[in-house]
């Protein structure tokens, strides 16, 4: 599996597990302050989306 980073510091490995956390971390926090309406839904289903094209992305990097 190549490396992104341009010194080769972080593997893709390890770059897909952060942004995988990221969204884990992201789905918990968004929909808590959905409910406590100081997040609005759209705007956490967009960064959710986000983040979930991010981690597809990298993988289908990684395959290359």
């Amino acid at each position: 599996m190549g490396k992104i980073s341009p010194d080769g510091t972080f593997p893709v490995k390890a770059l897909i597990a952060e942004a995988q956390r990221e969204l884990d971390l992201r789905k918990q926090l968004y929909w808590t302050r959905v409910r406590a309406g100081r997040m609005r839904r759209e705007d956490a289903d967009r960064r959710i989306a986000l983040m979930e094209a991010i981690v597809k992305r990298l993988i289908v990097t990684a395959a290359l």
